[in-house]
C-alpha cells in the first residue's frame, strides 16, 4: 500500500502532443476505462496535431491525455472556445492532479491563440469529477426529450412555406443561426454545412418571402429514433408558431420514415423550448450532459 500511494503521488512529466505520440495515446487507451470522447484514429490524428493537445507520463509511461479542438470564432466581438475532444487518465492515477498537469501545459497556448473557455459536456462520473476539482463550473445540462410516436401529432395551420434546404441555402442557414443562438452554441460554418449536407430531411421555412428558419433531421437505424439535429428560428419571428411547425414537420417525417420516435436535445435553462417539445408529446428521457466551462 505504501508503495502504491508513493507512485499515485509522484510527480508527473507533460508535454505538448505530437503526431508521432499515436502509440503512446493508443496505449494509455488500451490500459484505461477512464476514456472520454472521440476514439476514432482521425479524430485521435487531428488532436495530435493540432497543438492543443498533451500528454503527461510517470517514469516514461503515458498516463494522461488532454486533447482540445477549437471552435471557429463566432459573434461580434468574436468568442472562441475550446472543446475537451479526447481525455483519459490511468486507473492509478489521481485524477484531479492529472488533469492540473495537462490544464498547466494546455492553458498557455490557448490563450496565445485567443480562446476565451474550455468547454466540456459529459455525464456524471470520473471526468465531471475531475474538472470541478480543477476549476471547470457547471453552467448549465443538455437534456434528451424523445417523442415515441404512439399518440396522434397535433394538429396545426402552416404558417410558413417549408422547401428543401441545401447547399444552395447555407447562407440563410448561417445568418438564421447566427440570430437564434448566442455564440457558445452556435457552431461554425464548417459544422453547420456538415449537418446541413447529412441531413436526411432539411427544410428552410419562409414567412411573407424571408427565410425565418430551418430543422435539420437525421435517420435513425432501423426501428431507432430519428434525431432533430438543429432547429432555429429567427428572433423577430418568433411568436407566430414556425417553431411548432418545423418540430411538427420533423415528427410527421420520422413516422413517415418508419422510425420508433423522434429524438432531440435542448439546454435545461431553455425553458422556452423545454415547454414547445413537452407541448407537442415529448418527454425527457432522464439523460443529461452537464455543461462544464472553464474560463480563461
Amino acid at each position: 500500500m505504501t508503495w502504491l500511494r508513493s507512485w499515485r503521488d509522484e510527480p508527473l512529466t507533460t508535454r505538448p502532443a505530437q503526431p508521432t505520440d499515436r502509440a503512446a495515446l493508443s496505449a494509455l487507451l488500451a490500459d484505461t476505462w477512464r476514456r472520454y470522447g472521440h476514439a476514432a484514429h482521425e479524430d485521435q490524428a487531428a488532436l495530435l496535431a493540432n497543438g492543443l493537445s498533451a500528454l503527461a507520463f510517470m517514469r516514461g509511461e503515458p498516463v494522461g491525455f488532454l486533447g482540445l479542438a477549437a471552435r471557429a470564432p463566432t459573434g461580434d466581438p468574436a468568442e472562441v472556445w475550446a472543446d475537451v475532444d479526447l481525455a483519459a487518465v490511468h486507473p492509478d492515477r489521481v485524477v484531479g492532479r492529472t488533469l492540473q498537469a495537462l490544464l498547466a501545459e494546455l492553458i498557455p497556448i490557448a490563450r496565445d491563440r485567443g480562446v476565451m473557455g474550455l468547454v466540456c459536456l459529459t455525464t456524471a462520473g470520473w471526468l465531471q469529477e475531475g474538472l470541478v476539482q480543477v476549476g471547470f463550473t457547471e453552467t448549465d445540462q443538455v437534456i434528451t426529450y424523445v417523442h415515441t410516436l404512439h399518440r396522434a401529432l397535433p394538429d396545426i395551420t402552416p404558417v410558413a412555406r417549408l422547401r428543401p434546404a441545401a447547399a444552395g441555402t447555407l447562407a440563410a442557414a448561417l445568418s438564421l443561426n447566427a440570430a437564434a443562438f448566442e455564440p457558445f452554441w452556435r457552431y461554425d460554418e464548417s459544422t453547420l454545412m456538415t449537418w446541413l449536407l447529412t441531413a436526411d430531411r432539411a427544410v428552410l421555412a419562409e414567412w411573407e418571402g424571408q427565410p425565418v428558419g430551418f430543422a435539420l433531421t437525421a435517420n435513425g437505424a432501423a426501428g431507432s429514433y430519428a434525431h432533430l439535429i438543429r432547429v432555429a428560428t429567427h428572433p423577430a419571428a418568433r411568436g407566430r408558431g414556425i417553431g411548432r411547425q418545423l418540430v411538427v414537420d420533423a415528427l410527421h417525417y420520422a413516422r413517415e420514415n418508419g422510425s420508433a420516435g423522434l429524438a432531440l436535445n435542448t439546454q435545461a435553462s431553455n425553458a422556452t423550448s423545454r415547454g414547445l417539445y413537452e407541448s407537442l408529446g415529448f418527454r425527457p428521457t432522464g439523460q443529461e450532459l452537464r455543461v462544464l466551462v472553464l474560463r480563461l
